[in-house]
């Protein structure tokens, strides 16, 4: 949480400094938040789980860098979370995955009167998925996306002042990630491919 604390004060001071105005760049600065559905795919191998994930919030800043015409480029941090739900009816044991993501995206932005088009890489800094055994021990499910992923989507810009963003986010591979119920038990792992829709309203300032 410190580190995530750090990155977002890190992030506003940023675009603080770029909004007092760099020579040849128009700059933009604001805040979004959301809802992020996450639509997962689990590779389930022999184990007797079942897991669901279900659609969470996401937060953050936002700025863009217009430099050439109608070419921006938009750094953004954000943070999500959300839950996957971990049921195994055979060994009568359920809970609740958490998911808390730090992303940092850097996306080329075309941007054509009031719609953008946006696309780039995201860089996840923080990502460490986590549930409580049958002991109340945290257990470490394991990362969800790669070190760099991608994002994709389309904006609209209104009134100057009012930013919707639509966007899909998603890794290069899938992911391993491990379940086990208690200290006792030996780990079963499958493999997660994380596919994250985003839809969020920001303001500008």
């Amino acid at each position: 949480m410190k580190r995530t604390l750090f990155i977002l004060i890190a992030a506003v001071l940023l675009c603080g400094v770029a909004q007092g105005g760099v020579p040849g760049v128009k700059t933009e600065f604001g805040v979004v938040a959301g809802v992020d559905h996450p639509v997962a795919k689990f590779d389930m191998a022999s184990s007797s789980a079942t897991l669901k994930a279900n659609t969470g919030f996401t937060v953050g800043v936002h700025m863009g860098l217009r430099i050439a015409g109608i070419l921006a480029i938009q750094p953004e941090v954000l943070y999500s979370y959300n839950k996957i739900a971990l049921n195994d009816d055979k060994r009568g044991f359920s809970t609740d995955i958490k998911c808390n993501t730090v992303q940092i995206p850097v996306l080329v932005s075309l941007r054509l009167g009031l719609v953008r088009l946006n696309i780039g890489p995201v860089f996840n800094v923080v990502d460490n998925p986590t549930y409580l055994d049958r002991n109340s021990e945290k257990v470490l499910f394991g990362p969800l996306r790669p070190t760099l992923s991608y994002a994709a989507g389309v904006s609209v810009c209104l009134l100057q002042r009012l930013l919707i963003d639509a966007r899909v986010s998603s890794g290069f591979k899938a992911m391993e990630n491990c379940i086990s119920y208690d200290a006792k038990s030996e780990g079963e792992y499958i493999k997660t491919t994380m596919i994250n829709a985003q839809l969020k309203v920001g303001v500008l300032f």
